[in-house]
């Protein structure tokens, strides 16, 4: 009898239609099939989808023809009959783009499945009930049956920049086949390991997953564009995640999630990044987002009438994560990030990152300089993973949580918006496995907002 035996994951959410990964016992053919749950008429079919050994017996089915702003029940069929239904498998359709809504999302970054398989965050972020989950990378850690080959090449590459040869171009060559080798099994083992995870999948039955890639997921810790099997792990993120588009013409995995009038924009921090060494010798010319990125990004700004605009990087913008991966070691390109919204007059953006194995809120002062608003990043880290300490007090951070102890922390931001409002609200928390509430902070439209030109000169 086949079976799902991962997922179903939910995603790539629409107006009229979504998104359902999964992966099965055996080889079949499925279709996907919804019916409205307040009330039910006739049922919506997905077409017929295989799923194949050579695929890994996984595939992403696509629903269409939904309503916006509807709530439905699926279920997953083949042709002998239902394959799986659950009583939760329930989605909300987003409204029409640009409807003012209430939305709940859920965030995190850091979850360790390797570390321990009995979690409790999935199940406090399931029982939440979120329309989307915000995974802001290292869900899962990828490279976490690759790190000796990681080692053993970043080693060779040092010692081939310190003193080019043949012999030492020679190793490093013969070290990346071997690492490229070892991630064909181990990256796709570590997505499917993730996605066993107790309690996960009662998460994404109800939620949608909305995904972007931080470093563990490229099959090594603080890669870069320079990374040998960084094509490999774009390919296997693909595969494994529901996303509706990933990067222009297929580089990268940026994209744009919009929900009403709120856009979430998820960055690519990896793809395209010059590696720390060299942007260390040379910041004025080093990328983190690649240029082909940040020209997206300033214009999906720009053009965006979103009243909050959530900009996600898998790694903080602040400049006191104490992490040379993050955006403190690419700091001409972050001025030029501020200078273009500035210039733009982009109102409504706030940061929303991870990392760092502790949980955070900055009000960073970048805008107010430029004459604007208290541009606010939410640090959200870990799901779960061994806790970083807080360090001592740092400028413009009005909270953190972490553990000087290093035990293991299983934490999530909490977010919701309401732009039904006259003065649309976006409200952060940041909760704990056992729904405590560690951080509770409202940010209204008008605390966002460039000031009228005619008021400049006062």
């Amino acid at each position: 009898m086949a079976e799902i035996v991962r997922g179903p994951v939910l995603g790539s959410p629409s107006p009229t239609s979504v998104a359902v990964w999964l992966q099965a016992s055996v080889s079949r053919t499925i279709r996907v099939t919804a019916v409205e749950f307040d009330s039910p008429g006739a049922e919506i079919f997905s077409s017929w989808v295989p799923l194949r050994p050579e695929a890994r017996l996984m595939a992403t089915v696509v629903l269409e023809g939904l309503t916006p702003g509807t709530r439905y029940r699926y279920r997953v069929e083949t042709a002998d009959g239902t394959m799986w239904k659950h009583k939760n498998a329930v989605f909300r359709t987003p409204p029409e783009a640009g409807a003012p809504i209430r939305v709940t999302m859920a965030a995190g970054s850091g979850a360790n499945h390797w570390a321990h398989f009995r979690t409790g965050i999935w199940s406090a972020i399931a029982d939440s009930g979120p329309d989307l989950f915000l995974a802001l990378g290292d869900t899962p850690y990828a490279d976490a049956l690759l790190w000796r080959e990681d080692h053993l090449w970043n080693d060779a590459r040092e010692r081939y920049e310190t003193l080019p040869s043949e012999e030492s171009r020679q190793m490093l060559e013969d070290l990346g086949h071997q690492y490229r080798r070892r991630a064909a099994d181990a990256i796709p083992l570590s997505y499917e390991s993730f996605r066993e995870t107790k309690n996960f999948d009662k998460m994404t039955r109800k939620s949608f997953w909305v995904a972007t890639w931080d470093d563990h997921e490229t099959g090594m810790d603080n890669g870069d564009r320079e990374n040998p099997v960084l094509e490999q792990a774009r390919d296997w993120f693909k595969a494994f995640t529901p996303n509706p588009s990933f990067g222009a013409n297929g580089e990268g995995v940026y994209w744009t999630q919009q929900w009403g009038d709120i856009d979430i924009i998820l960055l690519d921090d990896q793809s395209f990044r010059t590696p720390t060494t060299a942007a260390l010798a040379h910041p004025e010319t080093a990328t983190l987002l690649g240029s082909g990125q940040f020209d997206w990004l300033v214009g999906q700004l720009t053009h965006s009438k979103a009243v909050f605009k959530i900009v996600v990087s898998g790694s903080p913008f602040n400049a006191f994560s104490r992490k040379e991966d993050a955006w403190v070691s690419y700091p001409a390109e972050r001025e030029r990030l501020m200078d273009a919204i500035a210039r733009n007059r982009v109102n409504g953006v706030v940061l929303l990152s991870g990392d760092i194995h502790r949980s955070e809120l900055f009000r960073l002062p970048w805008l107010e300089e430029r004459g604007g608003y208290g541009l606010y990043e939410l640090v959200a880290s870990p799901l779960f993973q061994r806790a970083r300490a807080c360090g001592d007090v740092v400028p413009f951070r009005e909270f953190c949580a972490g553990d000087p102890e290093k035990s293991i922390l299983e934490l999530f931001a909490w977010i919701e918006a309401d732009t039904t409002l006259d003065d649309p609200l976006l409200k952060f928390q940041v909760r704990d496995h056992r729904g405590e509430v560690l951080l509770d902070r409202g940010l209204r439209a008008s605390q966002l907002q460039w000031p009228a030109k005619s008021e400049l000169g006062r």
